[in-house]
C-alpha cells in the first residue's frame, strides 16, 4: 500500500492565463516542489518553467498586447507580502517591478496597451490599499488614488481611462467602484454584498459581475454603466461563482452541492447555452482565449488532482492541458464523496460530504472542518483524504452554518455571538456519524477549521479520539490583536470587535477552557503566518503541556498560513497521518 508521500507528490496546477497571441497558457504549478510559473502550448505539449528560485509564485497574469510579457506575484516564506515581477513565457527574463518587502502588492490588471498595469498596495500605513499605475519599462509607480481599507483592482476599462476596484469591508460585504486613472475620482457602482467583476461587453458599456447585491445567492449580472441597470444571467437559486466574458463569448459556473456546473451564455442576448460535461469536482479560474474560441480553467475533483483543463467555446467536452500524473497510484481507485445532511440541534440540515472506504460499512472516521469560515468544503482532490481512505478510515467533511455556497443567510448564521451554534453543528455531525456506524472519530481542520477543532475538543472532548489543528486560532483576542493590520477589520466583522466584544471573544476562545481538552492533539503551524500568528499555536501547546496533556507540535520556520513546500508537507502530513491512524486503528 502506497505511503502518503506518493499522494503528496502528485503535482497540482492552477490559475491559467493565455498569452496575448493565444499561443501559450501560463499557470502556476508545484512540479518542482514549490509553486512556480510555467507555460504550455495552448494546444497541448510539454510545459516550460517560467520562474525560478525557492519562493512560491502566488499568481500569474499575461499582457493583453505583448505575448512575451507575463507578470507574477511572489512572496517570501509564506509571509504574503507579495512583490510583482515581469517574466517571459520562455523563462528567459525576470525583472522586479516592486521591491518593498514590507508591503503587500495586489496585482490588478493590465492597461489595454499592455505597457502599463494597475495594482493596489498598503505601503502608506499597512492598512489601506491605494491604487497605483506603473509602466513595464522601468517607470516609477504613480499613486492614482488614496483609498481606504482592503481594495483589489480587477479590470481596466477598454479605453484605458478607469480601473474597476472592489472594496471589501468583510468577506461578505463591500463596494464595486470605478476609479478614474487620470484624476483618481471614485465612482461607486454598487454597495452592499460580494462583487467579482468578470469582463466587458459592448465596447465597455457593459460590465459583467458575479454579485449577490439584494439577493441571497451570488448571481451572474450584466451592469449597464450608462443607465445603471442590472440584468441577471442564469439561475437565481444557487451561487453563480465565476463569470468569464470576451468578444461575444461567455461562461459561468454554478455551485450545486459543492460541485461545479459550467455553462455557456451569450453576452449580447444573455441567453444561456449548453452545460459542459465535467466530472464531479470544482471548476475555477475561468479564462477565455484572446480570440474567444477556447476556455482554460482549473479543475479539481476527488479523482482528479488540480490541473489546467481547456475546452472549445460552446462545446460540451473538456480535457486536461497540464499533467496530473499519480505514479504508483490508480486515480480510478480514489474515493468520491456522496452528499448527506446531518440534523443539528435546531433542526438545521448540515450538508456533509461523506467519503467512505470501498466495501466498508462500519469504520473509524475523521471529521474534517474547512477554514474560512466564509468558505465551503468541496469535492476537490485532497491527498490526506485518499491516504486515510486507502487505510480504511472514512472522512466526513461538513459545511456547518457559516459556510458559503448556500446563500448569504446560511453564511451569516455563525456571526459573532452565534459562534457556538457552529460548534454545536460539529457535535451534531459527530453524533449523527455514530448512529451511522462510524467510529471512533477524530476531528481535524486548518485555520478556522483549526479553531473549530479546538472548540470541539473543549465542548465535547468525549466525542473524539484525536484532534489535529493546523494554523488554527486558540485565542480570538490575541488573534485579532496580532493578525495583519490590514485584515483586522475584515475579521472583526465576522468574530466581533476588540473594542466592544472583547469579553465575548475571550469566552469563545478555546484557550479560556484549555483544561477541558483531554483528547490527544497534534498542532502544526508556520512561523511566518501573517493571518494566524504562530503565537496561537504556541499558547495552546504551552497550556496543554503545563497540564500534562498529550500534545504534539510541529513548527515550520519557512512556512506561512499553510504548509506549501513539498518536503515540509511530506514531513508534516506523514506525522499527522500516523498520529490519526495510531488513535483510530
Amino acid at each position: 500500500m502506497a505511503d502518503l508521500r506518493r499522494y503528496l507528490q502528485i503535482p497540482t496546477s492552477a490559475g491559467p492565463v493565455y498569452t496575448a497571441d493565444g499561443g501559450r497558457v501560463v499557470f502556476t504549478s508545484d512540479l518542482t516542489g514549490v509553486a512556480q510559473a510555467w507555460s504550455v502550448p495552448a494546444g497541448g505539449g510539454w510545459p516550460t518553467q517560467v520562474s525560478g528560485g525557492t519562493q512560491r509564485i502566488q499568481r500569474v497574469e499575461a499582457s493583453p498586447a505583448d505575448p512575451a510579457v507575463v507578470v507574477v506575484g511572489r512572496d517570501a516564506g509564506g509571509d504574503e507580502r507579495t512583490q510583482l515581477h515581469r517574466v517571459a513565457p520562455d523563462g528567459t527574463v525576470e525583472q522586479p517591478l516592486t521591491a518593498d518587502p514590507a508591503t503587500i502588492h495586489r496585482f490588478g490588471a493590465f492597461v489595454p496597451d499592455g505597457a502599463h498595469l494597475v495594482y493596489t498596495a498598503n505601503d502608506r500605513d499597512g492598512v489601506d490599499f491605494d491604487l497605483y499605475e506603473r509602466g513595464l519599462a522601468g517607470n516609477a509607480a504613480r499613486r492614482v488614488a488614496r483609498l481606504s481599507g482592503s481594495q483589489q483592482a480587477t479590470h481596466v476599462t477598454p479605453d484605458g481611462a478607469g480601473a474597476v476596484v472592489v472594496h471589501a469591508r468583510s468577506s461578505m460585504d463591500g463596494d464595486l467602484t470605478l476609479v478614474d486613472l487620470s484624476f483618481g475620482a471614485v465612482r461607486v457602482l454598487a454597495s452592499g454584498g460580494r462583487y467579482r467583476p468578470a469582463g466587458w461587453a459592448g465596447g465597455g458599456r457593459f460590465l459583467f459581475v458575479a454579485a449577490d447585491r439584494d439577493h441571497d445567492h451570488l448571481g451572474a449580472w450584466r451592469l449597464d454603466l450608462l443607465d445603471g441597470v442590472w440584468e441577471r444571467v442564469g439561475p437565481g437559486d444557487a451561487d453563480v461563482e465565476e463569470v468569464a466574458v470576451r468578444h461575444g463569448a461567455g461562461a459561468f459556473t454554478v455551485n450545486v452541492d459543492g460541485r461545479s456546473r459550467l455553462c455557456w451564455f451569450d453576452p449580447a442576448t444573455l441567453e444561456v447555452g449548453p452545460t459542459m460535461g465535467l466530472p464531479a469536482g470544482v471548476a475555477s479560474d475561468l479564462r477565455l482565449s484572446p480570440d474567444a474560441t477556447r476556455l482554460a480553467f482549473t479543475f479539481s475533483g476527488a479523482r482528479h488532482p488540480s490541473a489546467v483543463w481547456h475546452a472549445s467555446v460552446g462545446g460540451c467536452d473538456a480535457r486536461p492541458l497540464t499533467p496530473a500524473a499519480a505514479p504508483g497510484l490508480d486515480p480510478a481507485a480514489f474515493v468520491e464523496p456522496t452528499v448527506a445532511t446531518a440534523p443539528s440541534f435546531d433542526g438545521l440540515a448540515v450538508p456533509v460530504l461523506v467519503y467512505r472506504p470501498a466495501g466498508v460499512d462500519r469504520c473509524p472516521a475523521v471529521v474534517s472542518v474547512h477554514g474560512g469560515p466564509e468558505s465551503q468544503e468541496r469535492p476537490v482532490f485532497k491527498p490526506i483524504y485518499q491516504f486515510l481512505l486507502a487505510r480504511g478510515v472514512a472522512v466526513l467533511a461538513p459545511n456547518v452554518r457559516g459556510s458559503t455556497g448556500y446563500g448569504r443567510r446560511y453564511a451569516s448564521l455563525d456571526d459573532r455571538d452565534r459562534r457556538p451554534d457552529a460548534v454545536a453543528d460539529l457535535d451534531a455531525v459527530a453524533r449523527w456519524a455514530g448512529v451511522l456506524g462510524f467510529g471512533p472519530l477524530a476531528v481535524m481542520g486548518a485555520s478556522y477549521g483549526g479553531f473549530m477543532t479546538l472548540s470541539a475538543l473543549v465542548a465535547h472532548p468525549e466525542r473524539f479520539a484525536a484532534g489535529v489543528s493546523i494554523v488554527g486560532m486558540a485565542n480570538l483576542v490575541t488573534f485579532l490583536e496580532r493578525t495583519g493590520a490590514h485584515r483586522r477589520s475584515l475579521r472583526e466583522a465576522e468574530y466581533g470587535s476588540l473594542h466592544t466584544d472583547r469579553a465575548l471573544l475571550a469566552a469563545l476562545s478555546p484557550i479560556s477552557r484549555a483544561d477541558r481538552i483531554t483528547t490527544p492533539l497534534f498542532v502544526v503551524h508556520g512561523a511566518n503566518d501573517p493571518r494566524v500568528p504562530i503565537e496561537e499555536a504556541e499558547q495552546i501547546v504551552a497550556a496543554l503541556r503545563q497540564r500534562g496533556r498529550d500534545v504534539r507540535y510541529r513548527r515550520f520556520d519557512d512556512e506561512g498560513h499553510g504548509i506549501t513546500r513539498l518536503d515540509n508537507r511530506v514531513s508534516a502530513y506523514t506525522e499527522v497521518g500516523d498520529f490519526l491512524l495510531d488513535h483510530l486503528l
